[in-house]
């Protein structure tokens, strides 16, 4: 959302002088709001700041760490998306945005969760790194952009914060929140393939300290493969400015899509397949709901320390059943035409409900103890997650859907099956967790960062093993109590200059995504014994060490973060051959390691920069179980050598604003079977955006942008047998409208 421009804006930025950004919004759980306070029992003085996620692609606050800070005291690679960065670009999805982030691939997969996100090679959504405000967020589900503040990207390890995962990296998904501001913005996008978007971001101030905000969006396009989304995110603040300010939300987001086809490898290298080209099924489907409130509760006291607890609980239903397709036996590049004949098949359709209700609470002070100065900062959290799911009794894993040739895509196929759905398992788990954490300041120069937390995991898994008559509900118990711990030390000789180096612990229970499988056939009691034997396996552990340096140039209008890091999970989970490969044993390492680099801000007056490039020349199979030895010493997958994004904005008149950007990455490779070795090669590529917008007054604006202008064929999202391609040329028309 551009900066406000119209005099309803000025106007009403001349009456913030009482207002508060909701005491850093619970330990900065993500809600920036346009000022922020420091308040005395009876009195509050207020400061007023600029929300620059609205109008720069610089930021240089975070709230990914519990706790609103300045990006230079966090000691670990970050990278922040901003909302302006999301316009500019016209990103409407979390893994658009995503792929704007150096060092971040996605597999495709056909587990149901339709693709996962790898951060240095290790994943993300299967381990419960996905974050709203600072809470997890692990469910399945579409994300779309139009109720995003920014998107943090936190590298390395950090479970000493968030609890399990965390290998290589979270994603937060900060959301927006009351203004104390009379400001709103309409845009309307429509573009090729019958593209069409509208969002809404409606904001009034309702008293001295209250102010209500909804944000709204719709979304279709068809081209084969077809998008039809809607949301809608109201949300209440009241006592802003006030020692207790409080927030209240709701957020809803409705999904029915037909997914794009999963493609061979074979035909990045032919001509005639477009990357908008539609294999699939009519009837494809990817359906979904995800329905949530919140409240949040900031106390500011009088001596300056801050306690923040927010509360989350939703329900996210969905469904998928898709497609891939194969080419015919025999096709080479030779006789590869129009004419050749493909194959569809459907994956296992799936179907999920899941429930989570999350708690936090988090209490921060600045004092001084034995002399020195220490930035404290404590917490609990718990958690509470169900799911119910369910596989088709009647369609499974590579359901016949017809054929068709490359030559006629979108063919209208319509599969005379539909799935019926049929309990497959189910769980209750609770977590529960407390830590502490200690900034402090040895001298002007040098502060030291040590972090300790626990957790506790309590789970109950059922699953459903054997067909008909011989189907078996069986029980998996996971119980775990962990520790985790973070250490850094920070040098910081100017206001503008820091250096760090810091080492932090992470880990992963048996359940991740508190799923248990058998890895082997047998009656049902010995899938059943398999399944427990897996639970009962001690999590996975990770650890990161990385240095670094961040140094703000031009009056700080320009931003450069350089991290050189080595990121390993050890006593990772392998099979073992004397249980015939169906229970884990902890036996395997890997690691990677390589050089992340960011350039953010306005190099000069009217020119504007986003840079994220990582490079990563280093990823290996250190140690494996008895079933995998001779993957040990290979590299794994999903770590591109080479990968980022650069965007670069220039103000050619007061009214002329263009735009330019490439997002790239060397050659990569899906993880090959149930191994992270590599599998299936997909070659490097590079994709060109652009972007043009006029001011046709303060308050009204037209944009023209452009996707892949280049037309360019890559895959995006990797399977061993199957990947997906990349978004086709796209040119999409935008009014901008504020009030």
């Amino acid at each position: 959302m551009p900066r406000p421009q119209g005099k309803a804006f000025k106007n009403n930025m001349g009456r913030n002088a009482c207002g508060i950004s909701l005491g850093a919004l619970a330990a900065g759980f993500g809600f920036a709001l346009p000022v922020t306070a420091q308040t005395t029992l009876g009195k509050v003085t207020v400061q007023d700041e600029v929300n620059e996620s609205r109008d720069s692609v610089q930021t240089r606050r975070t709230s990914v760490g519990r706790g609103e800070q300045d990006i230079r005291d966090v000691p670990q690679s970050l990278s922040v998306v901003t909302e302006k960065l999301l316009q500019d670009r016209k990103i409407d999805s979390l893994n658009e945005a995503l792929r704007l982030t150096a060092g971040v691939s996605f597999s495709a997969a056909e587990n149901g969760t339709q693709q996962d996100t790898f951060i240095r090679g290790f994943s993300v959504a299967q381990v419960g790194d996905l974050l709203i405000d600072g809470m997890k967020d692990p469910s399945l589900y579409d994300r779309d952009t139009f109720n995003y503040d920014r998107i943090e990207v936190l590298r390395g390890s950090a479970s000493t914060i968030f609890g399990r995962g965390s290998t290589g990296g979270v994603v937060n998904q900060v959301n927006k929140a009351p203004m104390l501001a009379d400001v709103s913005e309409f845009i309307l996008t429509g573009g090729g393939e019958n593209y069409r978007r509208t969002t809404i971001d409606f904001n009034k101030r309702l008293g001295e300290t209250s102010a209500v905000r909804v944000n709204g969006m719709y979304q279709a396009s068809e081209n084969g493969f077809e998008t039809n989304k809607k949301g809608v995110a109201p949300s209440f603040s009241f006592g802003l400015g006030t020692k207790d300010e409080i927030t209240l939300g709701l957020f809803y987001l409705y999904v029915h899509n037909i997914p794009k086809a999963g493609s061979p490898y074979a035909v990045l290298g032919y001509e005639n397949v477009e990357p908008d080209n539609y294999y699939g099924a009519a009837n494809d489907f990817l359906r979904g709901k995800a329905t949530y409130g919140m409240v949040r509760h900031v106390r500011n006291f009088a001596d300056g320390g801050v306690l923040r607890t927010q509360l989350r609980s939703g329900k996210f239903d969905r469904s998928v059943w898709y497609s891939t397709y194969r080419l015919a036996n025999g096709t080479i590049a030779a006789n590869f035409g129009p004419g050749t004949v493909i194959t569809r098949f459907g994956l296992t359709p799936r179907s999920d409900a899941y429930r989570g209700s999350y708690g936090q609470s988090d209490y921060s002070k600045e004092l001084t103890g034995f002399g020195l100065k220490h930035r404290l900062l404590v917490g609990v959290d718990g958690a509470r997650e169900t799911a119910d799911r369910f596989a088709s009794s009647n369609v499974g894993a590579n359901f016949n859907k017809g054929t068709g040739t490359i030559g006629n895509p979108d063919d209208g196929f319509f599969v005379n099956a539909t799935p019926l759905w049929a309990p497959s398992n189910d769980y209750v788990s609770k977590n529960a967790g407390a830590f502490v954490q200690d900034l402090l300041e040895i001298t002007p120069t040098i502060r030291l960062l040590g972090g300790l937390r626990w957790d506790r995991i309590d789970g109950e898994f059922h699953t459903t093993v054997g067909t008909g008559g011989a189907a078996t509900r069986t029980t998996a118990d996971l119980k775990d109590s962990l520790l985790s711990h973070r250490a850094a030390v920070l040098y910081q000789p100017t206001e503008t200059l820091s250096f760090h180096a810091s080492y932090g612990t992470s880990f992963n229970t048996s359940g991740d995504t508190y799923q248990f499988t058998s890895a082997g056939g047998g009656t049902p009691a010995q899938q059943a014994a398999s399944i427990q034997r897996n639970a009962d396996t001690p999590p996975e552990k990770s650890r990161n060490f990385e240095v670094g340096a961040k140094l703000d140039w031009l009056d700080g209008d320009l931003s450069t973060r350089l991290a050189l890091f080595h990121t390993e999970k050890y006593n990772e989970r392998t099979t073992d051959a004397d249980f015939a490969g169906d229970a884990y044993l902890l036996s395997g390492k890997r690691h990677s390691e390589g050089v992340e680099l960011e350039v953010v801000g306005r190099p000069m007056r009217k020119a504007e920069v986003y840079l994220s490039y990582a490079f990563i020349p280093n990823s290996q199979i250190d140690e494996a179980g008895s079933t995998a030895q001779a993957t040990v010493g290979l590299p794994f997958g999903l770590l591109p050598r080479h990968s980022g994004s650069v965007w670069t904005t220039y103000q050619l008149t007061p009214k002329f604003r263009f735009g330019a950007g490439l997002t790239a990455s060397a050659e990569n490779y899906s993880i090959n079977g149930t191994t992270p070795t590599r599998g299936a090669r997909a070659p490097g590529f590079g994709v060109v955006d652009a972007l043009a917008e006029y001011r046709i007054s303060p308050d009204l604006y037209v944009q023209l942008n452009g996707t892949n202008l280049t037309d360019r064929t890559y895959a995006t999202e990797l399977y061993r047998g199957f990947m997906v391609l990349g978004q086709g040329r796209l040119v999409k028309a935008t009014v901008g409208f504020t009030f």
